[in-house]
Formats: structure tokens, C-alpha cells, sequence
């Protein structure tokens, strides 16, 4: 098979010949049929700012395909069925894992990361990462439900805990934000603000449903801004990494307000006015990736019509375009939200 490899050093993909291995106990052999391009794989590979646990490595981790031979003890699904692989990786046996949040289990992983990934014609993956795809969903947008779409429902659902009518801000409408727009929509958040410095990812929230846009190189300070165009913030989530929108955020939350942090930054998170903070009783938390809840709710958006993804998928293109889709992606040539590949 073709897969595209990462080596240690490197900051670009090298397409290869490699064999797999028959799939062990518990495990498929799955034909990758679309694999997102993440913007984390632009950190990974051309950036070198994120790291893979061993090299050389296959990336990838939102990724569809199709089971085409079981290994022994797998029974919940069969050759020939269209899946969507959970993107985390985790160790299934600690008390997390048993009661299905795999993403605080401290053997967390992500594949293309800790294990090999998608940007491959074939992988092996564990029988309990799939879920069942159905044929109402394309592959290309059943991939990227496994990261790009994910990560934000459960920040939004399981860490922000939006209810019907509540107001919604999202900070940075990037591959991740911009789904944060279209499902605090989908999930009947009463208003939703975009904020973001880049004009293209702004246009890209105003067509998923944004109610107000905010552009943040205009404003000088972010809290400022969006207490003016909101009157006041329910959930408020963070996908930028920048310390001051979250720190300076906290004049427009209203009582109860919960600000979830997803982006990762290095700056240190120092709030200005921590009295408001405590007497409005706001939730600062943190959200990582997504446990099983997620892709079997977000396939059932979709199919069910609830949640339109069709403007994500920005073009798909062939394993041996990803070196050009990763560029693509860094210089936001075409204001993408995601490239698919289709090994």
C-alpha cells in the first residue's frame, strides 16, 4: 500500500510502499476511503512545534473508510462497513476509559501522533475506535467529524454545557471554531458572535450562521468588543490560544457564564478583574479532543439533518497532493476550512 510518512527531521510527507500486518485480536484492517487535513498536521510536519512519540509516522486522525478483514474477537462490525475512526487514542481499561472518557485517561493519544494515521490507502485500527457511518454521509464528511468537528461539540455540549437560547462567543473561527459556530447554531444557542483577526475565517462564520462578527484587529481590547456586541455571554469558548481574549472576556460573561479554553497558547492566563470572576460565579475550564459521546450524537446531526457541514470540505485531493494541501492549509490559500485526502 501507499501511505505518506513523517521522519524524524523532516517537513515534508514522503510517499512510500509499506506492508501491513494482519490485524491482531480486537483489531481491522480498514481501506481509508478520506482523511482530514488538520491544522495540528501543519504544527506537526512543517512547524515542528508538536512532536510524534516514535518516527518515522504516518499522520492523520479524522478518517473514514471501509472494514475489509477482522481480526479475532471482533464482532460489532463487519467486512465491507463504512466507518468514521475516534481520533484519541486511550488505554480502555483505567476508570476514564470504562466510563467513556477516554480523553482524561493518562495514556491519551491521537492518531498520527502515537499511532499511525490515515494518510495511508490502508491501517490497522482497534475494532472499538470505529463507528458506524451511514451511506446518507459521504467519507469526506464523516472524516472530519473524527477532530474538526468533535473538539468543539464537546467543548461546547459536555464542558460549556450550552442550553436552549443561551449566547454563544467563539474565539478564533478556524477549522475548529468555525464548527463551534455551526453547532452552537445547530444546538439552539440563542445568539452566537464570532470573533477572529482574519477576514476570511469571519466570511467562513457568517456563512455558517454567526448572528454578529467580530473583528478582533479592530478591537483593542477583546473583552471590551464583545461585551459591546453581546450585552452579555453565556458559554464562551476559546480556540485562538491568546490569553487576553479569555483573561479580558471576563467583563462580558454573565452570571454563570462558562469559558471553555481549547486552544493551545504559551502565554500565562491572568485575569484582570478576578472579583468578577468569583461574584458572577464563572466557570474557567479546559477541553481536550472528545470521548464516545460524540461521533455517534454528531453522525445523528447529520444524518438527521440538524447540521449542514457541506461548506467544510474545501476540495479533496489525492495522497500525493498532502505535502501541497499542508501548505495550502499554513498560507490559507483559498480561505480553506479543511482539505481531504483520498488515499
Amino acid at each position: 500500500m501507499k501511505a505518506a510518512l513523517l521522519v524524524s527531521g523532516k517537513k515534508e510527507l514522503e510517499i512510500v510502499e509499506r506492508s501491513l500486518p494482519a490485524p491482531g485480536t480486537g483489531q481491522v484492517r480498514l481501506r481509508v476511503k478520506a482523511c482530514g487535513v488538520c491544522g495540528s498536521d501543519v504544527h506537526l510536519i512543517l512547524h515542528g512545534t508538536m512532536k510524534c512519540s516514535a518516527y518515522p509516522r504516518v499522520p492523520g486522525h479524522e478518517i473514514s473508510g471501509v472494514v475489509e478483514e477482522l481480526g479475532e474477537g471482533c464482532h460489532r462490525f463487519k467486512a465491507g462497513d463504512r466507518v468514521v475512526v475516534a481520533a484519541g487514542t486511550s488505554c480502555g481499561e483505567c476508570r476514564h476509559c470504562l466510563e467513556g472518557q477516554e480523553n482524561l485517561c493518562d495514556q491519551v493519544g491521537v492518531f498520527g501522533f502515537d499511532r499511525d494515521g490515515g494518510y495511508a490507502e490502508e491501517m490497522i485500527v482497534d475494532e472499538r475506535y470505529l463507528n458506524l457511518l451511514p451511506e446518507s454521509i459521504p467519507f469526506s464528511l464523516g472524516a472530519i467529524l473524527a477532530d474538526a468537528v468533535s473538539t468543539p461539540y464537546h467543548a461546547l455540549r459536555y464542558r460549556g454545557h450550552l442550553r436552549a437560547g443561551e449566547t454563544v462567543a467563539v474565539f478564533g473561527t478556524g477549522g475548529l471554531g468555525i464548527h463551534a459556530v455551526a453547532l452552537a447554531r445547530a444546538l439552539g444557542a440563542g445568539r452566537v458572535i464570532a470573533l477572529d483577526v482574519d477576514g476570511g475565517a469571519l466570511a467562513n462564520a457568517d456563512a455558517y450562521g454567526a448572528d454578529e462578527i467580530v473583528n478582533l484587529r479592530e478591537a483593542k481590547n477583546p473583552g471590551k468588543a464583545l461585551k459591546e456586541v453581546s450585552g452579555g455571554v453565556d458559554v464562551l469558548l476559546d480556540f485562538s490560544g491568546r490569553a487576553e481574549n479569555v483573561a479580558e472576556s471576563v467583563r462580558a460573561m454573565n452570571r454563570g457564564g462558562r469559558m471553555i479554553l481549547v486552544g493551545i497558547g504559551r502565554s500565562a492566563l491572568h485575569f484582570s478583574m478576578p472579583f468578577l470572576l468569583i461574584e458572577r460565579q464563572i466557570t474557567v475550564g479546559g477541553s481536550y479532543g472528545s470521548d464516545r459521546r460524540a461521533l455517534p450524537e454528531l453522525i445523528e446531526l447529520v444524518s438527521t439533518g440538524r447540521l449542514d457541514l457541506t461548506k467544510s470540505v474545501t476540495s479533496v485531493h489525492k495522497l500525493e497532493e498532502a505535502n501541497e494541501c499542508l501548505h495550502a492549509l499554513e498560507e490559507r490559500r483559498g480561505n480553506p476550512i479543511r482539505f481531504v485526502l483520498e488515499p
